[in-house]
């Protein structure tokens, strides 16, 4: 059985085993999420989040031999079949990326196990703002928000503009106004959020009203409105405190949060999947 972390450099002939790099390298752009169980859910959005990233950059597609989105999707797939047949009973936490290689770009698919899941955030509420070059683009900002968290003294850090909540360093905002009133925390420079998108939509599916709108630090600091930090490594979890500049407050909770995890890791049950990709 092969040893984890695993990476891989996209060709012209598809996936090749290579060696992971010893140090962070420079990531242009990349994606990850959660394989759990051997199941990937949604992989199809995600490589579309990293191709317009891609694109967002300048990138050559050629270049990077990006012919076909279905092909890179459907490869992607197949490799971490394979990997968690080898590993069964361990989730995967994946990463395509685009890195400089000997000056170069070049496409890699690092596979490493995933950390436990969080189920429950702790956030603080820095005093500076927003500090990334890049924030609608997964990638350039990764080591700086890596160490944003490491120097906090919670599970994340909020990201701001001085006024609004944008996101946290790793995941979307969700605000709940009423147990059946979600509000998606929009900002115009924040990550286009998948595991929001899933939420929003399995909420309206039942009949639940969403909006989007900006939410202050002062409506999220009040903690009385339920707050969730989402991704797709975590999954739905709830914020239990926040830590802000008059220290830390409480942060009340939904009286349905465990059946919303719970669907979670069902991917949402009931609701239309994406289809495979055809190869």
């Amino acid at each position: 059985m092969s040893s984890l972390p695993l990476a891989f450099e996209w060709t012209s002939h598809g996936f090749a085993l290579t060696t992971p790099s010893s140090t962070q390298p420079q990531l242009l752009v990349a994606d990850s999420w959660r394989v759990r169980n051997g199941r990937i859910w949604g992989l199809p959005d995600h490589i579309d989040r990293f191709l317009r990233g891609v694109v967002a950059q300048g990138l050559d597609l050629d270049t990077l031999n990006i012919f076909d989105g279905g092909h890179l999707t459907a490869a992607v797939e197949d490799t971490l079949g394979d990997i968690a047949q080898e590993h069964v009973g361990t989730d995967l936490f994946p990463r395509l990326s685009v890195e400089i290689h000997d000056g170069s770009p070049r496409i890699v698919l690092l596979v490493r196990p995933a950390p436990p899941v969080r189920t429950t955030t702790s956030l603080s509420i820095p005093d500076y703002t927003d500090p990334r070059i890049r924030p609608t683009v997964k990638g350039p900002d990764i080591d700086l928000m890596r160490r944003l968290v490491a120097e906090a003294a919670t599970d994340d850090v909020v990201l701001h503009d001085g006024t609004n909540v944008i996101e946290t360093t790793t995941g979307a905002l969700l605000m709940w106004q009423t147990p059946q009133e979600l509000v998606f925390c929009q900002a115009t420079q924040q990550l286009a959020s998948i595991s929001a998108q899933r939420i929003v939509h399995h909420a309206r599916s039942h009949h639940i009203a969403v909006t989007s709108r900006p939410v202050t630090i002062q409506q999220v600091l009040t903690g009385e409105y339920p707050v969730w930090c989402t991704n797709t490594l975590h999954g739905i979890s709830p914020v239990t405190a926040i830590s802000g500049p008059h220290g830390e407050i409480h942060v009340a909770s939904h009286p349905d949060t465990a059946l919303w995890q719970r669907a979670w890791w069902q991917r949402f049950p009931g609701e239309p999947q994406r289809q495979k990709p055809k190869r």
